[in-house]
Parts: structure tokens; C-alpha cells; sequence
């Protein structure tokens, strides 16, 4: 991987390209491996798969990087190589598509994988129906006349504001719920003083769909929200399951996916463009070195 001596444009083109496509394809690999669903089914396998691109890419170009650096030492005349710019780039490289795969998987893919392997139900009346018997639900389309009690949302405050509003069907026979087990949530969108919910979704008028909140974390602040609206509306709220509010669960459930997707996409011809930039002037840098 050596520059032709005297011959300004007579660079080594094969040690251009594997300097160009090996660290990208490896930005690539490790996004594509945590982001995606070998992630979600097999995690250890996945691991196994990344670290197997560490020791063969990174460590193996660091290797010759060293061997490359001794022979410039010891040699008269050695000319430059690509050798540490490849192991460097690499390295970045890997780094780079860990930290991306990994957040593009627990933001967007994780919890397209969750909802999708949750059960759906279709035209539901919260008044026909508790908690305890839509515990895996993962997108409900609730009957016509399902809507937001506002007048009875609540919030919790720690640090930040757990929002929560009940989810209602109009009751057509006259028998009400006997529990309100059916919330939309949200973070920091009340006030928590005031029945003023105001998180996503909730000015949408043909609004009657929920996918379910993931995030466990934020779980136990939400149920002591319930609790404080339970207390001040003097409700009953047995079991109650937490979502967001959206126009349409499927289509809420196919932006998770289509988000995941549109950021590995962004990420990798991002990178390709970052890597072609530092090839270029890589270079320009040796040519010039040559020559001087």
C-alpha cells in the first residue's frame, strides 16, 4: 500500500479503495448488526458477531499499522502507507457504528419489535372491559365515541411532569366502567396543578387509537399519577394499562420502523461522505509528502 516515488498521480488506487470501503463497511456492519432484528431475537449471538469484526478489522489493521510504523523506522527510504490510516479510520469506525446501532435500536427499533410481537385488538369499549384482560396489548383501535377525559387528567412530578388522562367510551347503554383502567400518557405536557392535558394526540378529533407506552421506567410515576387522579375524581382504577394517544396504532407502530430504517440509511451515507472526505485529503497530504 505505497505511493508511486515521482509520479504525482500515480497513486496506489487499491489501497485508496480498501482504505475508502473497508472502515465504511464496517461502520455499516456493526450499525446494521444492533440495529435490526438479529439484535432483538439473538443479543449474544449478535455480540459474538461484533466482536468478531473487532478482532478482524480493527485489531488486524492496528497490527499492520505497527508493523508499517517499525518498517518506516528501520528502513531507508520507506515510503508512506495506508496502513495507520486504515486502522485509525477503522477503529473510529467501529466506535461510531456501536454508539449509532445501539441508540437507533433502543429509540426506534426496540420498540417497533415490542409493539409488533404485542397482541392487537380492534373496535374496543372501555366500558366492556378491565385491564387485566387487555394486559398485552400493544395497539388498541378503541370503539367510536372513545375519547379523552381531560376534566379528569392528572400529573405526577419528579423532575419531570408524568402526565395522565383517562381513556373513555361513551357509554351507549347506560353502564359505565367500573374501573378506568384504559390512560394515555406523556411526559411534561401538564401542568400537574390543573386538569390541562395536552400531550400527543390529544386535539386530534378522530383520534381512537393507542400503542403502548415501553418505556418501563417512567411506569411507576404514571400509576402514582392515576393514584392522585383516582383520589381527587374519586375514581377506580383496578389495573391500569398505560399508552399514548395516536390517529392510527398501525401507523404509529410503522414510524418507529420507518424512523430505525431512515437512520441507518442517513447514518451510513453520512459516514461514506465523512470517509471519502478524509481519503481525499489523506491523499493530497501523501502525495504532497512524497514529493517534497
Amino acid at each position: 500500500m505505497y505511493f508511486v516515488a515521482g509520479q504525482r498521480r500515480r497513486l496506489n488506487i487499491v489501497a485508496i479503495l480498501i482504505s475508502l470501503f473497508v472502515p465504511w463497511l464496517t461502520f455499516a456492519s456493526v450499525f446494521f448488526l444492533l440495529s435490526f432484528k438479529l439484535h432483538y431475537k439473538e443479543p449474544s449471538m449478535t455480540f459474538v458477531i461484533i466482536l468478531g469484526i473487532f478482532v478482524f478489522v480493527p485489531c488486524l489493521s492496528v497490527y499492520y499499522a505497527i508493523k508499517a510504523v517499525k518498517n518506516k523506522l528501520s528502513e531507508a527510504g520507506y515510503q508512506p502507507s495506508w496502513y495507520v490510516f486504515i486502522a485509525v479510520t477503522a477503529f473510529v469506525a467501529y466506535v461510531l457504528g456501536f454508539l449509532c446501532g445501539d441508540a437507533n435500536f433502543h429509540k426506534n427499533m426496540k420498540p417497533y419489535y415490542d409493539l409488533e410481537s404485542l397482541a392487537e385488538y380492534v373496535d374496543i369499549d372501555t366500558n366492556a372491559y378491565l385491564g387485566q384482560q387487555l394486559m398485552d396489548a400493544g395497539r388498541i383501535k378503541f370503539r367510536e365515541g372513545t375519547a379523552l377525559r381531560i376534566d379528569r387528567s392528572m400529573g405526577f412530578r419528579n423532575r419531570d411532569e408524568y402526565c395522565v388522562a383517562p381513556i373513555v367510551t361513551k357509554a351507549t347503554s347506560g353502564v359505565e366502567a367500573v374501573s378506568t383502567d384504559f390512560w394515555a400518557v406523556g411526559k411534561n405536557c401538564c401542568s400537574g396543578y390543573a386538569a390541562d392535558f395536552h400531550c400527543s394526540g390529544f386535539s386530534d378529533p378522530k383520534a381512537t387509537g393507542v400503542i403502548r407506552a415501553m418505556n418501563d421506567g417512567d411506569r411507576p410515576f404514571y400509576r402514582l399519577a392515576v393514584q392522585q387522579a383516582e383520589a381527587t375524581y374519586k375514581m377506580t382504577a383496578q389495573h391500569p394499562l398505560f399508552f399514548e394517544w395516536v390517529h392510527d396504532a398501525d401507523e404509529a407502530t410503522d414510524w418507529y420502523k420507518e424512523e430505525g430504517y431512515y437512520k441507518f440509511f442517513i447514518g451510513c451515507a453520512s459516514h461514506f461522505a465523512l470517509q471519502l472526505f478524509l481519503v481525499g485529503v489523506s491523499a493530497l497530504a501523501f502525495a504532497k509528502l512524497v514529493h517534497t
